[in-house]
Order: C-alpha cells, then sequence, then structure tokens
C-alpha cells in the first residue's frame, strides 16, 4: 500500500504537495502538524475535491480549532470522516480528547497520534491491541530534538509491529522538517523499527510502498508478548 507523506509550511504548498503525492499513488496522505495556524484558515472543501478526484484519504495533520487539537480525516468520497483529537494537548486551555480516533483504507488499519500523543505508550497500546497497521502522528518537532524523535518513532514500529508515518512540519527554525516512514522489520530474531524514507530540511512529499500484510505475524508476536502475566518479585 502506497503511503504518502507532506512536509509543507503554507496552504498553498500543502494543496500542491498533497496533489502530487496523490498523483504518484499514495492511498493515504498525511500532512504536519500546525502547518497553518488556524483550522479556519484551511480550505478543506479543496482537499475534499482532490481526495475525491483520487479516491484516498486525505489526514490533514494538527490543527488548533479554537477548542481543541484536531486531525480531521477525509475519506475517498470527499466526506470528512471524523476529527482525531489530541488527547495531551500542547495548546494553552485547549480541550483534550477522551478517545482516540481509527479508519480503514484499502483494508488496513489507520490509527493517528498528535504531536507529543506519540510518548504516551497507553495510547500506542490502545491502538496495538485494535490491531492498527499503520500510526498516522502529525508532530512539529524542533531541528534540536529530530534525532531523538526520529529514534522515538523507530522504537514505537519496534516494540509495536505497526507502521508509524510521521509527517513533521518544517518552519526553521522553530520546526526541522526530516518526515519519516519507520516499518517493523525482524532482524536476527529481534523486531527493530527500519526507517525506509526520510524527508530534508526543505518542503517536499514522500510516497513508499508498504507491504503490510507481511507485518502481520509481527505484530501478532507483540500482541502475544503484552498478553503475558509477568510477576515482580520484589527483593530485599
Amino acid at each position: 500500500m502506497k503511503l504518502g507523506i507532506v512536509q509543507a509550511s503554507s496552504v498553498e504548498s500543502a494543496l500542491n504537495l498533497t496533489d502530487k503525492a496523490l498523483r504518484q499513488g499514495a492511498r493515504v496522505v498525511l500532512l504536519p502538524k500546525d502547518w497553518t495556524v488556524s483550522l479556519d484558515l484551511v480550505p478543506v472543501s479543496e482537499f475534499q475535491k482532490i481526495a475525491k478526484l483520487f479516491t484516498a484519504h486525505i489526514v490533514l495533520g494538527g490543527l488548533y480549532d479554537g477548542f481543541s487539537v484536531v486531525s480531521p480525516i477525509i475519506t475517498p468520497d470527499g466526506r470528512i470522516l471524523g476529527l482525531s483529537k489530541m488527547i495531551y494537548p500542547d495548546v494553552k486551555d485547549a480541550v483534550p480528547g477522551t478517545e482516540l480516533v481509527a479508519f480503514k483504507s484499502s483494508g488496513n488499519k489507520f490509527g493517528v497520534l498528535i504531536g507529543n500523543d506519540l510518548l504516551h505508550s497507553e495510547l500506542v497500546l490502545a491502538l496495538l491491541k485494535q490491531n492498527i497497521d499503520v500510526v498516522l502522528v502529525p508532530s512539529a518537532v524542533p531541528a534540536d530534538s529530530l534525532q531523538w524523535w526520529s529514534d522515538v518513532v523507530k522504537l514505537r514500529a519496534a516494540e509495536t509491529g505497526m507502521v508509524f508515518v510521521n509527517a513533521n512540519l518544517f518552519v526553521p527554525p522553530r520546526s526541522g522538517g526530516h518526515s519519516l516512514i519507520a516499518v517493523p522489520s525482524l532482524e536476527e530474531d529481534r523486531i527493530v523499527g527500519v526507517v525506509k524514507e526520510v524527508l530534508g530540511e526543505t518542503e517536499g512529499f514522500a510516497v513508499v510502498d508498504v507491504d503490510t500484510t507481511s507485518l502481520i505475524g509481527l505484530r501478532a508476536r507483540k500482541l502475544s508478548e503484552i498478553g503475558r502475566e509477568i510477576k515482580v518479585n520484589l527483593l530485599g
């Protein structure tokens, strides 16, 4: 399945790069967090048109709508399927979400974690328990935290068997780009997160073809591991 990431910093580039990703066959396209200052400034109808034209899902990143940090999900028929809300919002006085959102595309299940929600293990585990194939992570990570953030994305892929697609904002010096797609892989009987694509320090897009069916066994292994009951022997 072809997955698209868009590294945009303006409305014009977001539309243009999303269109390019769709023309290269992306079935789901993810935009970054905070690529415009408010959801009110997003030409949602234009994104709906191109989603319908290419019969693909578009996930509009993470944007503040005046109440919460949300990620609108547009369907291949141009509808707004729903909003994923940031559970641990980084905007003052923003209303936190109370549940995660998932959707289906081309036989795969997708979950959404906005920004630092990725750092909360209980949210990642909730998606794994629902047997999610791909986790979409819109973010706006500063340049000086990119290596650390990349390591977290790879670790999440390794510890869950899920694919992690991260679209990161590129608006220097505030946010440093380097969006990436991390795919779990079995190496010498251990699961690691392998980066399939990284965008640099510029606006751009990438489309990566990921065989999610080959990862079912890895995810089943992780699900069995979390189901084990391990006792803790407190010494002393």
